[in-house]
């Protein structure tokens, strides 16, 4: 470039500007060369007064392959010049479009390409082929494939990748039928996208198909292909296979590396997965953020927010996705305190989060208690989607607060929201818990019929739990009776619970039949319908429902208690041992429970009991 600024700086001083030709070549240059400067060459471009094609083409060709909107901005300040655009001019625009899905400005290319007559250029015809199926409107993508005078491999694989895309296994291998009846052979990229089809839909036969096909044709793997069968064979649960393509590709890249970790730990080996990860050479930022989100995925929510206090001391600076799987993580083990942290980090370094990380964020601090915070947050966002206001209606209903649940949702009608199937979920959760039978009801008839919102299960689970509560056990299973689809535990759970609320034991054994005969009992199942026979007295059918699940080696887990103390969370079981002071603890409850027996209090024992451990047990910690 020191060179290039030389000449220019020459053709200034001899007044050598208007010579279009030779800065028309200093642009070209400077827009195009991997040495040039793009926005040296805009600089250059503005202090021209006499323009030609060439020089926007060059400029546009250079936009698009760094900055497409400005790429977009100047096919249109061309227009208005009166310049008009070639077979050079409109591939690129279109790759523009295509990068960042404007689809309404594929259209006005697209009307520009059949007004200028390019409609048989098979180089424009591709770009807008792959333009539209980028942008998600493979209807369109077809009607400009079926145009193509004659196609060429690129044709059909952006065809094929727009099918692909959309998950239309069906399609996509109609046409790669179809190119090789024509006599088209498939190159690498055919492979790939084929293959991604495939690891979408989770079909290994078509998948196991197109590796023979690779084999057969001679077609070379190379690293992307290598890495497209890994990914097929891991999302579809062929582990072995998966190995062995791993072991086979002599390059591997983090690309590769990633997508076996993802693979392992799919089928539950997490720790094999982690294994191979600290082996990874070189770790990109999505290779940390595939093994942060396959702890979280599989429960292990401190191991995850231990390998991000290690991915920072690793110097690697985490991104939206990083920050979610960990506010994820603080969601789901209720820790609060590095949720703040997170939260401090987001809007020290972040200056216009995206409404993702504001949803995460208020969804950490609804679930980890503090639905205030996450209430005052939701009303600073300065933009809400269609998740952010499921999110806090949920936070609400999660408290208990039906009423501001009801009052939000209201808003976010008003708003010119579109509620959707989890906005009810929300709202009906919220209606059962607080008993508003009739505002439930009214809810549920308008969910489908006011906002055109189909029933899912959970609607109805939501509804059985409202009339049971509320006592209408009979209105609750006309609702089970009358359900679009086959209820399931979820349903039977909840009717079950209300039985045990009220004491109907015949409705209760009705159930308790229905499940046993379809094999969907679990382990609360039968400990709810013990405890209902215990309620009533049924003592000998209890015994017999306790000695079954002995037979069946059927188990309830058992709860933990989780105390956060000092940033610390620590986790306590039924006469747990397992905490370090746990021989202190136990001996401050006796003394404490010896106490209050000597002192004959007039309190509930076990009450007072449960409250005073607990202060003891935070004591030690």
């Amino acid at each position: 470039m020191n060179q290039i600024e030389q000449l220019h700086a020459q053709l200034i001083l001899h007044g050598l500007l208007g010579e279009t030709f030779t800065v028309a070549k200093l642009i070209a240059f400077c827009s195009v060369s991997g040495a040039g400067d793009l926005w040296y060459a805009r600089k250059v471009f503005d202090s021209v007064h006499k323009r030609n094609r060439f020089m926007w083409n060059c400029l546009i060709r250079g936009f698009s392959m760094r900055d497409h909107r400005e790429a977009r901005v100047l096919h249109r300040r061309m227009l208005c010049a009166g310049f008009t655009p070639n077979g050079f001019t409109l591939p690129f625009v279109l790759k523009s479009c295509a990068a960042e899905s404007a689809f309404s400005e594929a259209r006005m290319v697209h009307s520009l390409v059949f007004k200028l007559g390019f409609e048989m250029q098979v180089f424009v015809m591709n770009a807008l082929l792959h333009a539209y199926t980028v942008c998600g409107s493979v209807e369109l993508g077809h009607k400009v494939f079926d145009e193509i005078p004659q196609r060429s491999i690129v044709s059909w694989n952006s065809m094929i990748n727009g099918y692909s895309q959309v998950g239309d296994l069906r399609k996509a291998f109609g046409l790669f039928k179809e190119m090789r009846d024509s006599g088209l052979e498939p190159d690498g990229f055919t492979f790939v996208t084929l293959l991604s089809v495939c690891s979408q839909t989770r079909n290994l036969n078509f998948g196991g198909l197109v590796h023979h096909l690779i084999v057969v044709t001679g077609t070379g793997t190379c690293l992307i292909l290598g890495n497209a069968l890994l990914d097929m064979y891991g999302k579809c649960k062929e582990l072995n296979a998966a190995i062995a393509c791993f072991q086979r590709l002599p390059v591997k890249n983090a690309v590769t590396w990633t997508t076996m970790v993802c693979a392992l730990a799919k089928h539950g080996l997490i720790d094999r997965a982690r294994c191979l990860f600290d082996e990874m050479p070189n770790k990109s930022l999505i290779s940390w953020n595939a093994m942060l989100s396959s702890y979280v995925q599989c429960g292990r929510c401190r191991e995850s927010l231990s390998l991000f206090h290690q991915m920072l001391d690793s110097g690697v600076m985490p991104d939206d996705a990083s920050l979610v799987t960990v506010l994820s993580a603080c969601s789901q083990i209720g820790d609060l305190i590095i949720g703040k942290q997170v939260h401090e980090r987001i809007s020290a370094n972040i200056v216009n989060p995206r409404v993702i990380l504001y949803n995460a964020i208020i969804d950490m601090y609804a679930k980890c208690g503090s639905l205030d915070m996450a209430l005052e947050l939701f009303s600073l966002m300065p933009t809400k989607s269609v998740v952010s206001w499921n999110v806090i209606i949920g936070a609400a209903a999660m408290h208990g607060h039906a009423n501001k649940a009801i009052e939000l949702f209201e808003q976010m009608v008003s708003a010119g929201f579109q509620p959707d199937g989890i906005t009810f979920t929300g709202l009906l959760s919220a209606c059962s818990y607080a008993g508003f039978s009739e505002i439930g009801e009214h809810y549920f008839h308008t969910m489908n019929h006011v906002y055109k919102v189909s029933y899912e299960i959970e609607h109805y689970a939501c509804m059985v739990h409202l009339f049971g509560r509320g006592g209408r056990l009979k209105k609750a299973v006309e609702l089970i009776k009358n359900m679009q689809m086959k209820p399931d535990i979820v349903v039977w759970g909840a009717l079950l619970g209300a039985c045990k609320i009220h004491g109907n034991v015949r409705i209760g054994n009705q159930i308790l039949k229905h499940l046993l005969e379809m094999g969907q009992c679990n382990a609360g199942t039968y400990v709810l319908m013990s405890n209902i026979y215990s309620e009533a007295h049924r003592w000998e059918d209890m015994k017999k429902l306790r000695k079954l699940m002995k037979i069946k080696g059927i188990r309830k887990d058992a709860g933990i208690s989780l105390i956060e103390i000092n940033g610390a969370v620590n986790e306590f079981l039924v006469e747990d041992m397992r905490h370090e002071c746990a021989v202190d603890i136990y001996f401050s409850l006796e003394g404490l429970t010896h106490h209050l027996m000597s002192s004959r209090c007039t309190f509930d024992l076990s009450t007072v009991c449960e409250l005073e451990a607990f202060c003891n047990i935070t004591k030690y910690i």
